[in-house]
């Protein structure tokens, strides 16, 4: 499985909560059994919004975390 792959699981898998990039990359490596460095997972994210897979938003209090997009879930489903 390939890290955009990966995240989006992750992602599915937390539908509905709003996480933080730091909770991605934790989870990516619990179910993947790989542990990707920090900046990999940074990267994927901004390439899965560029395609409008994944959507982030920023906090005031929480810093910017990510929630799944329709296309992100269809990207999964194919």
């Amino acid at each position: 499985m390939n890290l955009e792959r990966a995240i989006l699981t992750v992602l599915l898998d937390l539908d509905g909560h709003l996480t933080t990039t730091g909770a991605i990359h934790s989870h990516v490596g619990l179910s993947t059994g790989s542990q990707p460095m920090l900046s990999e997972v940074s990267l994927c994210l901004q390439s899965l919004e560029r395609k409008g897979q994944v959507k982030g938003a920023n906090h005031e209090d929480y810093g910017h975390r990510w929630l799944i997009t329709d296309a992100g879930k269809l990207r999964l489903a194919e």
